[in-house]
């Protein structure tokens, strides 16, 4: 269909042509014809464009902004404060844990207290019979000593209970390090826990990692700091290179590029797969819109305008890129050429219109 369309649209250019006697000597088409076939042009000049290619990528967690929640003793949830998908903040409390290691140490540390109120008693009393010469020295010693050895007892037994973390209400209290979410929760009110038990995974996902996947002979051309854009299907979000992989993935034959990228705005989830944006320097030379090139069997021409005369000039392309083409040879900086409107000119001079 389009190819017909086409077709009877050459046709009415022609005889509209020939009505208009638009070739009126040799090449020419008058400047009033020129803007009815919507024909434009520009001179060529030398330029410099930046090189910015688009590869597949993933969305995974900074692992950064991870925390995976455990207690350091076996013992039983009594008190969950948060659940799944609630936000959290660091130093909130998360669970109450009842833990027999923490029911002794606090029985402990209360006789340990008593013992140091009885001992601290007695010292003071033999500090003033001794002060007034009623005992020996070696007796007010002796209640010294034993005052000092149950008060470094007690902290000891304190110290031993801290490395635990905070105890409120006789329950070990589980807190959060960070800010984020609670991504995970694997307990409930009544389980047993331990090293070998998570509780719950925590993620904040203001920052995020963007991996994404390069050619080999790409990754020459990219350097740690350079900034990308993450195109996801909601939004646009931009990072910085943090990571080149040493290593080729077995799976995409591509090397893996991770990518910090500013999640403030949510639009990026872990395990969305985007696209990632990301510039590789520039390239100088002389460029032509992708629209003034036309593709024959002969290789490639663009519309060389002299006047008002035109000509197909054979050109050879290099690197097509952001909708341009590099010109390698053919034309030269400050040659005129269409770049709008070739319909009619690819009809002329080679017979047909390029799709």
């Amino acid at each position: 269909m389009r190819n017909i369309l086409l077709f009877f649209l050459l046709i009415s250019l022609i005889v509209f042509a020939e009505e208009e006697n638009i070739v009126s000597e040799g090449n020419e088409i008058p400047p009033s014809i020129q803007k009815s076939l919507g024909i434009k042009t520009e001179k060529l000049k030398e330029r410099e464009i930046p090189i910015v290619k688009k590869y597949p990528a993933v969305v995974k967690d900074d692992l950064t902004l991870s925390e995976d929640i455990y207690s350091p003793l076996e013992g039983l949830v009594k008190k969950l404060f948060v659940k799944e998908g609630d936000r959290v903040k660091k130093g909130q409390k998360l669970a109450y844990v009842y833990s027999p290691e923490i029911a002794k140490l606090i029985t402990q540390i209360k006789q340990a207290e008593a013992l140091v109120s009885n001992y601290r008693e007695l010292y003071e009393n033999e500090k003033a019979l001794y002060q007034k010469k009623v005992i020996s020295y070696s007796r007010y010693f002796n209640a010294k000593i034993q005052y000092k050895n149950a008060l470094a007892k007690l902290n000891a037994l304190k110290k031993q209970l801290s490395i635990y973390g905070e105890v409120e209400k006789g329950y070990l209290v589980l807190k959060s390090h960070i800010d984020g979410y609670i991504a995970h929760q694997e307990v409930v009110l009544g389980d047993s826990v331990g090293l070998d038990k998570k509780l719950f995974k925590i993620h904040a996902h203001d920052r995020v990692w963007t991996v994404a996947f390069i050619p080999v002979e790409d990754t020459t051309l990219i350097r740690k700091g350079e900034k990308a854009t993450v195109i996801s299907p909601i939004g646009k979000a931009q990072g910085v290179v943090d990571y080149i992989g040493h290593y080729v993935d077995k799976e995409t034959k591509r090397v893996p590029v991770r990518i910090i990228t500013d999640n403030s705005k949510d639009i990026l989830k872990p395990g969305m797969f985007v696209n990632v944006k990301i510039s590789l320097g520039s390239l100088k030379g002389l460029f032509i819109p992708a629209s003034a090139v036309a593709l024959t069997d002969e290789g490639s021409f663009v519309f060389k305008k002299e006047g008002n005369s035109f000509e197909a000039v054979k050109v050879k392309l290099g690197k097509r890129m952001n909708g341009l083409y590099q010109v390698l040879s053919g034309v030269k900086e400050g040659d005129e050429i269409v770049v709008k409107g070739t319909v009619y000119l690819k009809a002329k001079f080679f017979g047909e219109a390029e799709e």
